[in-house]
C-alpha cells in the first residue's frame, strides 16, 4: 500500500477533518519504515560481501597450508670440530707473539 491509498482509507473511515489531523503522523511512519528498509538492504549487501570475502580468504589460506610441509624435517645438525689448541704456540720467549 502506498500513502495515497493509506489516507483514502482513512478518509472513508474517519473523514476528511480528522484523517487531516494523522496524516502527516502516517506520512512520518512510513518515511521512518522506508529508512529503515533502506539500512536492512545496506546491510543484507555487507554480510553477503563479506561472506564472499571471508570464503576467498578461507581457500587462500587452504592453499597456502598446502604449500607448507605438514610434518617436520629432522635437522642435521653438524658438529663443530675442536682442534686441540697448544698454549705454548702463542707465547715466544715468554713473551705474546705478534
Amino acid at each position: 500500500m502506498n500513502l495515497t491509498e493509506i489516507s483514502d482509507k482513512i478518509q472513508e473511515k474517519l473523514g476528511k477533518e480528522e484523517s487531516g489531523k494523522i496524516a502527516d503522523d502516517i506520512a512520518n511512519i512510513l518515511i521512518y519504515e522506508e529508512s529503515n528498509n533502506k539500512i536492512l538492504q545496506e546491510k543484507d549487501s555487507e554480510i553477503e560481501k563479506l561472506q564472499k570475502d571471508k570464503e576467498m580468504l578461507i581457500q587462500a589460506n587452504g592453499n597456502l597450508l598446502l604449500k607448507v610441509p605438514q610434518g617436520r624435517e629432522e635437522v642435521k645438525e653438524e658438529k663443530e670440530t675442536y682442534k686441540e689448541f697448544d698454549f705454548r704456540s702463542v707465547f715466544e720467549n715468554g713473551k705474546f707473539k705478534r
